[in-house]
């Protein structure tokens, strides 16, 4: 009880909005698809008429549009906000909403872009009320005692700050993932709820707790976030902790934009964004961005959604059935120039075709050739994966792209995220 009140105390200090914006969300958890589309054109309306009000961007790219009359439809009236737009036009686009205070923020930098920018508070607000209405869905309250997977090695001063932090949210965070720190978090999990962060330092955790033979029957969840959680990941986790990783998929401009449900189901938190699909790519409407607005912002990732499946769990919500890479540097062949998402699609193919399941990291440092890192699995025949991982990549690549395929332990050093891909080819003019 003493987390509990602690942590009420600490969400009416940091963000008075909070609770608010999760009985709001709560409330709208079994709602019928009509009544979540009227709340996303509400607020699209709301949020329009304050940026073309407010923005000297907005203003001139909405003032052909008609606000009041609009549909959820005309919403691909509006020109798609790029990253290079965005940055181009920043300073016409930020602006302090009224008696709203701000936070200052940063995107993650996957591509090796970090851009700064300040959320209005309840642009905060929404964010943390959709995970905490995600942990909901699996009887986790957020002053629940959790272990935190996340976060770069710091200086004793910078531990300290954060341990103090991760007491009042009742957490415990790696810093180091090694053998001795999983042996000594052992007895912290069994006093845990959950467990969240890296699904790879999660799952390597797992791995060594399996070859122990340890179990635990008292965890809730296992959200990962930040990064991919491959289907490999699963087995392991869930012999040792009873659930496979629930996936937590979002950014720091859009909050968080879909949570995964007990059916295994990603539901976007319609209430707080819009989600298109053009050509695979994610365009994203934040409707509480009002200090910075997101409107129809090209995220970056491909995806796949799913407007049809009615999800066994009650919920409406539209789903998003994959989230399939990053839009980011190309793949370049010794001829030809291709998607990273034909990265994705090898490996999918792999599982699809010989029910091979691999974590992969894949790296270009010249044209025409490809290294793909790949953990170490004891249930995984290497050369017979090394085989058939090269056979599939010649189907997406064709003889474009010779591939190196190394078996890798995971790094004992982890200390951030792992990406999906990296090239440090210099990218030929457009």
């Amino acid at each position: 009880m003493f987390h509990k009140y602690l942590y009420l105390a600490g969400e009416r200090f940091k963000n008075p909005h909070l609770q608010t914006h999760l009985d709001a969300l709560m409330k709208s958890d079994k709602a019928p698809l009509e009544e979540l589309e009227k709340i996303q054109l509400e607020r699209l309306k709301k949020l329009l008429h304050h940026a073309k009000n407010n923005t000297n961007f907005y203003k001139e790219r909405l003032k052909d549009i008609d606000i009041d009359t609009m549909r959820l439809e005309d919403l691909k009236k509006i020109p798609i906000l790029t990253k290079t737009e965005l940055k181009a036009h920043a300073d016409d686009l930020r602006n302090a909403p009224p008696g709203e205070s701000l936070i200052k923020a940063e995107t993650s930098g996957t591509t090796g872009d970090v851009f700064l920018f300040n959320k209005n508070i309840h642009w905060d607000a929404s964010f943390r009320a959709a995970q905490y209405r995600g942990y909901s869905w699996y009887g986790v309250e957020p002053w629940d005692k959790s272990l935190y997977f996340w976060g770069f090695k710091k200086n004793f001063k910078d531990r300290l700050k954060i341990r103090v932090l991760d007491f009042l949210l009742n957490r415990y965070r790696f810093f180091d993932y090694t053998n001795e720190e999983f042996e000594r978090a052992a007895e912290r999990i069994r006093q845990s709820t959950y467990i969240a962060g890296y699904s790879s330092s999660i799952h390597m955790m797992a791995e060594y707790f399996k070859k122990k033979g340890y179990t635990f029957d008292n965890i809730k969840m296992v959200k990962g976030t930040a990064e991919k959680v491959y289907d490999s990941y699963h087995k392991s986790v869930k012999e040792v902790f009873g659930h496979k990783i629930t996936s937590e998929y979002g950014s720091a401009e859009a909050g968080v934009i879909a949570y995964e449900c007990p059916e295994g189901n990603m539901h976007i938190v319609m209430e707080n964004v819009i989600i298109e699909e053009i050509d695979n790519k994610i365009i994203v409407t934040n409707l509480w961005a009002y200090s910075l607005p997101f409107i129809r912002f090209e995220l970056g990732d491909y995806v796949v959604l799913d407007n049809e499946t009615q999800c066994a769990c009650g919920r409406a919500h539209k789903i998003i059935k994959e989230v399939t890479g990053r839009i980011g540097r190309k793949v370049y062949g010794k001829e030809g120039v291709y998607s990273t998402i034909n990265i994705n699609h090898t490996f999918k193919n792999l599982s699809f075709k010989h029910g091979i399941e691999l974590a992969y990291s894949a790296k270009q440092y010249e044209k025409g050739k490809m290294v793909f890192d790949i953990i170490k699995d004891a249930q995984i025949d290497e050369d017979a994966a090394r085989s058939k991982l090269i056979s599939s990549a010649h189907e997406y690549f064709g003889d474009d792209l010779d591939v190196e395929v190394n078996f890798v332990n995971y790094s004992e050093g982890k200390s951030k995220k792992q990406k999906d891909f990296e090239s440090f080819v210099e990218e030929d003019p457009a």
